[in-house]
């Protein structure tokens, strides 16, 4: 996973070194999960002493300030924080003011660039870490100033359109900019430990594939909870809702890469042909099998009493593969739960229906996989009970390193690996199973039902 050369290589390969652009360097995002990525990327030797990070605001910045609130983040996250390592940041941190639509601060970037870079050979990471409401003339800019050649990636955080036209639109549009190949559509969830296991598990555990079929599986169950609200993100929630927030991103990710067939090898190009391979079998989401709720307390979070907004939402996909038939793909989100998890639950058949065989690739929190199974209880009767298998990273793997998603998410950037994204036709494919019940819910309040904030999923009626 290291990016570094040896000792008596490092020098020769300086120029290599990635140059880090981050959009937005100043906001919620980058100070709470990049930079505290990047520290530790430095902290592990991940990142060499030549990387370097350009972080951009619209204001004047302050680059003490801004590493002390990491220092704190890091502080909250009961990490300690290393006085070595905020001062290799340091070195390695560079600010400048740019006004999106100022062609003369894109010349000064460029410039900036340019002065880190004597040979043309340095790689350069466009990090989009502001609303992607803000992408378009950003974009538009890098190419207009050559930003855009062959040593660029451009990597952009969701949501990617709020609907199928836009994701159309908006994905022409970063086209006209970039090459596909050089674009980073980041979802963080296949980012995460267990997540890339899912693949890993089904390659490499070959006597469950037989059973990766509607002759022994139920239904298919992804789940991801949050016992916060929208902590103040108002305008956001309110152009967005649980639909588009995470079940059309994240758990729709999740559910190709559990159902796709297992490629024969995991390279970028045979994992995503798999997923689009899979998302091209999906039917049409039906409205009348969706249900979405909003917590009680959502519309003053808002000031909006006529909001129509959901803050869960539960939908309910199917196949038209014949090896499908009959099972349901359930993919659940909400906000202001009473607990927080995600997780894939594959639910076998099983001749005793309050007794299923499950198998949980629990993401969080304590990632794992869990077995359900049902035995044969000591005794001279034949009486049956449950129990689990049960396999925790955090105990099976105690001396390895644990990697967050977004140090994953860099790495694979630099490293030009694209498996862990979003593709463009897996995004328009998404968008367009969902597509129904993004219609039906658009603009009205019908089928809406309320739920007490901590909430557990039987809570919401």
């Amino acid at each position: 996973m290291s990016l570094r050369g040896n000792d008596q290589t490092m020098d020769k390969q300086a120029d290599t070194s990635p140059a880090i652009v981050i959009f937005g360097i100043t906001g919620d995002l980058s100070r709470k999960k990049l930079l505290p990525a990047l520290y530790d990327l430095f902290k592990e030797d991940i990142l060499d002493s030549q990387t370097r990070i350009l972080g951009t605001s619209r204001r004047e910045l302050d680059k003490q300030a801004l590493l002390s609130s990491v220092e704190l983040d890091l502080l909250s996250d009961d990490q300690v924080s290393d006085s070595s390592v905020v001062e290799k940041m340091n070195q390695a941190l560079g600010l400048i003011q740019v006004d999106p639509e100022n062609d003369e601060d894109y010349e000064k970037l460029k410039q900036a660039l340019d002065e880190l870079d004597d040979h043309h050979k340095r790689l350069r990471l466009f990090y989009m870490s502001i609303p992607s409401s803000a992408y378009e003339p950003i974009v538009e800019r890098l190419a207009s100033h050559e930003l855009n050649d062959e040593r660029s990636r451009l990597m952009l955080e969701k949501p990617f359109g709020h609907d199928l036209s836009s994701a159309e639109t908006s994905i022409k549009f970063a086209h006209s900019a970039f090459n596909e190949e050089q674009i980073y559509r980041i979802d963080h969830y296949l980012a995460k430990e267990m997540s890339q296991n899912i693949i890993q598990f089904r390659m490499l555990n070959p006597s469950f594939n037989t059973l990766w079929n509607a002759d022994f599986i139920k239904n298919v169950h992804i789940k991801q909870f949050e016992t916060i609200g929208i902590e103040g993100r108002a305008d956001f929630y309110e152009q967005t809702g649980a639909l588009k927030d995470v079940v059309q991103n994240h758990l729709m990710q999740l559910l190709a890469i559990t159902l796709m067939n297992v490629p024969t090898e995991l390279s970028s190009e045979a994992i995503h042909a798999s997923k689009q391979e899979f998302f091209n079998t999906l039917n049409p989401a039906d409205p009348k099998g969706a249900k979405r709720a909003q917590y009680n307390t959502y519309k003053n979070e808002v000031n909006n009493p006529n909001s129509s907004i959901e803050t869960y939402a539960r939908v309910t996909l199917t196949s038209n593969l014949d090896s499908w038939q009959g099972t349901e793909f359930i993919l659940e989100h909400g906000k202001a739960m009473s607990e927080a998890i995600a997780s894939v639950t594959v639910e076998f058949k099983s001749s005793e229906a309050s007794q299923p065989n499950n198998l949980v690739f629990q993401i969080q929190p304590n990632d794992g996989i869990i077995l359900d199974l049902r035995v044969k209880r000591p005794g001279l009767d034949n009486q049956v009970g449950s129990t689990s298998l049960d396999f925790r990273y955090r105990d099976a793997f105690k001396n390895f390193k644990s990697y967050d998603a977004y140090e994953k998410v860099i790495v694979d950037a630099i490293n030009g690996d694209q498996s862990l994204f979003a593709a463009d036709k897996e995004v328009l494919v998404s968008w367009e199973v969902l597509q129904p019940i993004v219609e039906a819910w658009a603009g009205n309040s019908e089928g809406l039902s309320s739920y007490t904030v901590n909430s557990k999923e039987s809570g919401i009626t």
